[in-house]
């Protein structure tokens, strides 16, 4: 009758008091692993921050000032930064390229012995663009003035994009633009053809007076160059300078 009273649906009570007691030990001690793992990362936290302050001094040394990093990837030596110890910096060694703005650092760690960890550090190079300060019709003749300069990420640059003065000061606007557009060198041309027959203003200047009349240019000309005008109203031909591509300044 004792033998009967401890089972239950032919189980053996000793046997699910030891499997019990086995199971609690075990989710103790893991429980335990994950709390000292956890805290031990935890502690570690400032480690990457501090890497990631010494790559970017590194890469504004060695490459240039206008760079901003992008993430950290750990190559080798990842349980470094999951262990219980305190590690600090020694030294950060730049190890090669791995990839387009990605490069590698020795990173050599010290507690009571010397460990080394290899970081992957990716990075982005910030150039300055020229962004229009109001719109301008096609044929406009460019200057600084018309620009002003932010920086920006070089890998979300649209291809072709203007990053030097020299490649759009006094070139020619072949479309018209509004404002707030990043200037690409296919918006730029160093010569522009207006065609004959074309419509144009005609601006006489002379002294403090200026005298405004329509007229029709009478050859193909470049903006920037002579042109033939025959006024509307006298019939008569003036030589200007096509300032645009409906605009001709005549000096007298």
């Amino acid at each position: 009758m004792k033998d009967r009273s401890r089972k239950v649906s032919g189980i053996n009570f000793k046997d699910c008091l030891s499997c019990f007691l086995v199971c609690f030990f075990l989710f103790t001690v893991h429980g335990s692993l994950i709390t000292v793992s956890t805290a031990a990362a935890a502690e570690n936290e400032p480690l990457m921050d501090q890497i990631r302050q010494a790559a970017s001094k590194d890469l504004m040394n060695s490459i240039s000032e206008n760079i901003e990093i992008k993430g950290l990837r750990i190559v080798r030596g990842a349980e470094l930064i999951n262990s219980n110890f305190s590690y600090k910096i020694d030294t950060l060694i730049m190890d090669g390229y791995s990839g387009r703005n990605k490069v590698n650092y020795i990173v050599k760690l010290s507690d009571k012995n010397t460990k080394n960890l290899v970081v992957e550090v990716s990075f982005d190079m910030l150039t300055d663009v020229f962004i229009t300060a109001r719109a301008m019709n096609k044929g406009t003749v460019l200057t600084t003035e018309d620009f002003f300069t932010a920086k920006h990420k070089g890998s979300k640059l649209s291809a072709g994009t203007i990053m030097e003065k020299k490649d759009f000061d006094g070139k020619i606007l072949k479309t018209g633009i509004g404002q707030g557009v990043v200037l690409r060198a296919d918006h730029v041309t160093s010569e522009l053809t207006v065609k004959r027959g074309q419509k144009v203003e005609v601006k006489i200047e002379g002294g403090n007076l200026v005298i405004a009349t329509k007229g029709v240019l009478k050859s193909d000309t470049v903006i920037g160059g002579i042109a033939r005008v025959m006024c509307d109203v006298s019939r008569k031909e003036v030589n200007g300078i096509l300032v645009n591509t409906n605009t001709v300044k005549v000096k007298i």
